[in-house]
């Protein structure tokens, strides 16, 4: 099931302070970070925009500075991503080259 609300407002949700490239729109789907050949980490993509997402990932798995990222959507769906900020379990990331439609 997925909540598929629009949020207006800064990276990083209510206490963010960098304006948003555009509107995301909240999403609740499983994803995986890449992190190796054989290691990968279970995340939630919490909302999306053209431009990228907000991840909820376990706070103690650090993220390197780019990462294929996972999302099991409609279809199974892989896409390069940058880490633009982190905080707690929360992470933004930005999209690299074509990135994910959002309908």
């Amino acid at each position: 099931m997925s909540d598929r609300r629009e949020t207006d407002g800064v990276d990083g949700g209510e206490t963010g302070l960098t304006p948003r490239a555009g509107r995301r729109r909240r999403v609740i789907q499983q994803g995986r970070i890449v992190l190796g050949p054989d290691r990968s980490v279970a995340c939630e993509v919490m909302d999306l925009s053209a431009a990228g997402a907000r991840l909820r990932v376990p706070a103690r798995i650090d993220l390197p500075e780019a990462f294929p990222l996972a999302v099991a959507a409609d279809d199974l769906r892989t896409v390069a991503v940058r880490l633009r900020w982190r905080r707690g379990e929360f992470a933004g990331v930005t999209f690299e080259g074509a990135g994910l439609y959002v309908g």
